[in-house]
């Protein structure tokens, strides 16, 4: 036997479909954002979403990491038939003792000598090798969330050639960037 509906049942019942149909729309918003997606095939593996560092394109002896931008309004390269040289200027989201310790580990690597650095509100290293020369400095903007870099660099190539063994014919070497 049915009993009658009361006043608090009657309003508990309306009131259950508003519920009911709130709880799926929060549901299927969090799906679409991805909070309850359980399907592993859409994911990208970690490896495959962290950039590589890469070379500037003439100075093949240098690396940047990918976390740096190349500023091109503020960089300028010279090259002439005896010296190849310029100022690159990079920016990006990296804290600067972090680039401090790549710069010195991935210049070593390159065969570069780390001859001297200063640490004062920037950080200034130099670099040397045969017949070349760099200058990196790091320095803090916009409240440690992001670092520039400079990147003073020459290469004497009237002098690396004559210390080469090479044809009668000189190789050019093209401008590019």
């Amino acid at each position: 036997m049915s009993r009658p509906l009361t006043g608090i049942t009657r309003r508990c019942r309306h009131l259950s479909f508003p519920l009911v149909l709130l709880a799926a729309l929060l549901l299927a918003g969090c799906a679409q954002m991805g909070s309850f997606n359980t399907d592993s095939r859409n994911e990208v593996p970690e490896e495959k979403m962290t950039p590589q560092p890469y070379h500037p394109a003439e100075f093949r002896d240098l690396l940047i990491p990918s976390e740096l931008d190349w500023v091109r309004d503020k960089s300028m390269v010279v090259k002439t038939d005896s010296f190849a040289g310029g100022v690159l200027y990079f920016s990006g989201r990296v804290e600067v003792s972090s680039l401090t310790d790549y710069f010195i580990t991935s210049m070593r690597n390159s065969g570069w000598k780390l001859v001297g650095s200063v640490k004062y509100r920037d950080v200034l290293m130099a670099f040397n090798k045969p017949y070349k020369t760099a200058t990196i400095v790091i320095s803090e903007a916009e409240m440690g969330r992001r670092a520039n870099v400079s990147i003073y660099i020459t290469e004497e190539i009237a002098k690396e050639k004559g210390s080469q063994l090479e044809d009668a014919t000189p190789q050019p070497r093209p401008f590019s960037f």
